[in-house]
């Protein structure tokens, strides 16, 4: 399985990196829209991690570039940002998972299992 983590917190990518590495999970990790959106045109991802608040743009920026490079893929939101607006657009969007920060090892886990 493959993995790409898009968030701007160092910190939180590399934890969630951790958590899915000693499951034997393959991740890449990106901390703007515009790598990532590099990284998503040169390599198909099973699982999509993204974080909404980022400094050039929200990860429902790359929902297009997603669905287009990986037709089916599980995207995840991992956000401190879980408002009424943002889960109502993450569901309009089709969102698989939405995770609030702080979250555990757990939710990470069993989003990727779901």
């Amino acid at each position: 399985m493959n993995v790409l983590i898009v968030d701007d917190e160092e910190d939180i990518g590399l934890m969630v990196s951790m958590f899915l590495k000693k499951k034997g999970i393959s991740v890449d990790y990106a901390d703007r829209i515009t790598k990532a959106k590099n990284m998503i045109q040169a390599h198909a991802y099973e699982v999509y991690f993204l974080d909404l608040n980022l400094p050039d743009g929200t990860g429902f920026d790359l929902m297009d570039d997603i669905r287009n490079a990986s037709e089916g893929a599980k995207v995840i939101i991992i956000s401190a940002y879980d408002g009424v607006v943002e889960t109502r657009r993450a569901a309009e969007m089709n969102i698989d998972h939405f995770i609030k920060k702080p979250f555990t090892k757990k939710q990470i886990i069993d989003a990727v299992n779901a």
